[in-house]
């Protein structure tokens, strides 16, 4: 059964679906729209359809689709996204206060509308609590601590090889937990969040991570994305164990995430942009 339905009463044959589908998989015949067997699910056909003609069936629910008739609820000045983004700050210090099942919620609803390669929507996430994550915390820790360079593939690392250069660092890291107990490589946050999907898939992964910390922020809360904790469930066969990865599964993109200790007073600078028009 197809995953399109198309009204036909209400179809006026405009093609306006037609023009918009990315894979041609619409044509209009005898004044109607009729689709064939190449949709990617995408849902431009029912975003564009001016007649209301359209709606998809299946696993998608059609009171979750929103009408565009208040741009209010919709629009942000760019001046002020671009403030938004500026003033945000890869949070450190947390309180032990947990992140509440509402705003994971809402976390998680804006990484579901954040866009993958041919709409495959294959992602899945994993929350941790306080509680695993010190349970994995040595667990890391050790991995990196222990990890022998020499050892490693520069060419398959599905991270920056530079990352090599820090072994000594968190072999340190490792050493103050022992004996101080401070994790300095998750920061004591209260909450973590894996993105998981099936290996190689870093792209899609890589836009969830940015479009989930935008929510994170406009929460009140603060995120740090954790390439090192990344890597560190890439090299741990325990690691993925612990939390549940399926054969053929990775950790695309962890970060840590909670009630920020700390308040920012202003922006920071970066380096001059730089491009090419060519």
């Amino acid at each position: 059964m197809s995953i399109i339905e198309i009204d036909q009463d209400k179809c006026i044959g405009c093609g306006t679906c037609r023009a918009d589908c990315p894979t041609a998989n619409i044509a209009i015949k005898d004044g109607k729209a009729v689709h064939g067997k190449w949709c990617l699910e995408c849902g431009h056909c029912e975003a564009v359809c001016p007649q209301k003609a359209v709606r998809f069936a299946g696993d998608y629910d059609p009171s979750e689709v929103l009408e565009y008739d208040d741009p209010g609820k919709f629009e942000i000045p760019p001046e002020r996204l671009l403030n938004f983004v500026k003033f945000r700050r890869s949070v450190r210090q947390y309180t032990d206060e947990p992140v509440s099942d509402a705003d994971i919620s809402k976390i998680l609803e804006m990484g579901r509308y954040t866009q993958t390669g041919a709409n495959t929507q294959t992602l899945r996430y994993i929350v941790l609590t306080k509680e695993t994550l010190r349970e994995i915390t040595p667990i890391a820790l050790k991995a990196l601590a222990e990890l022998d360079v020499s050892q490693v593939d520069k060419k398959t690392m599905r991270l920056p090889p530079q990352y090599l250069d820090f072994q000594p660092v968190w072999a340190n890291w490792y050493s103050f937990y022992q004996k101080k107990q401070r994790d300095l490589l998750f920061h004591g946050a209260p909450n973590a969040l894996l993105i998981v999907s099936r290996t190689c898939n870093e792209v899609d992964g890589c836009f969830n991570a940015g479009h989930l910390e935008l929510m994170i922020n406009a929460l009140g809360l603060g995120a740090c994305l954790m390439g090192f904790g990344t890597f560190a469930f890439d090299r741990s066969p325990k690691l993925k164990q612990k939390v549940g990865l399926q054969e053929g599964e990775s950790v695309i993109f962890m970060m840590v995430f909670g009630h920020p200790r700390v308040k920012y007073l202003r922006t920071v600078n970066r380096r001059k942009v730089r491009y090419e028009k060519i």
